[in-house]
């Protein structure tokens, strides 16, 4: 498993949790793109109502631009820099998975590799 710098170690199995719950819902919002438009409006919610940074808001949105260029997206909202890191731990893509996806890819992370 990739490590991040500057992360404590307990930190590094949540956010590997969080990278793989993060390409879950990337997934299914290329295979839905209406998802996006969802996705920004909760931005731009988020942003009226200061519950969001303007740099946080910049970084979503310059994200989202990507959603017609899914590997560069997907690099992007993936990225293990510091600054993602922290904003996937307070993610804009809630809603997208159900409770039930989203307990798959928790689940796909505690199977044995065979």
């Amino acid at each position: 498993m990739p490590q991040y710098a500057k992360v404590p170690v307990k930190d590094i199995g949540i956010d590997h949790q969080i990278l793989q719950l993060h390409a879950a819902m990337a997934k299914k919002c290329f295979a839905n793109p209406a998802l996006f438009e969802q996705i920004e409006a909760r931005i731009e919610t988020r942003y009226a109502a200061k519950q969001m940074r303007y740099g946080a808001y910049l970084t979503w949105l310059s994200i989202l631009e990507l959603k017609h260029q899914p590997e560069e997206m997907l690099a992007a909202l993936l990225e293990k820099s510091f600054k993602m890191r922290n904003l996937r731990r307070a993610t804009v893509f809630t809603g997208v998975l159900d409770e039930d996806e989203r307990l798959a890819v928790i689940e796909s992370l505690h199977r044995p590799i065979t």
